[in-house]
């Protein structure tokens, strides 16, 4: 499933570090490169060059593209 597949890539490239995270061994995560969406509110989808929206809850916060993610 597509799933499993997101799931490979994330592990083989040491996880997502979105902040400060490290793994065991000190290392950031490099799958976050691979994100479309997050911390990008306002700029273009990488899909469909229309504007991200960002939707704030409280101290967090939900990207998506409201062409591709309807």
């Amino acid at each position: 499933s597509e799933i499993k597949t997101v799931l490979a890539a994330a592990i083989e490239q040491g996880g997502t570090t979105l902040r400060d995270f490290v793994g065991g061994d000190g290392k950031p995560g490099y799958f976050a490169q691979q994100l479309f969406v997050y911390g990008r509110g306002g700029k273009l989808c990488k899909v469909c060059d229309a504007t991200l929206k960002e939707i704030r809850q409280g101290q967090r916060a939900t990207v998506y593209c409201p062409k591709c993610q309807h």
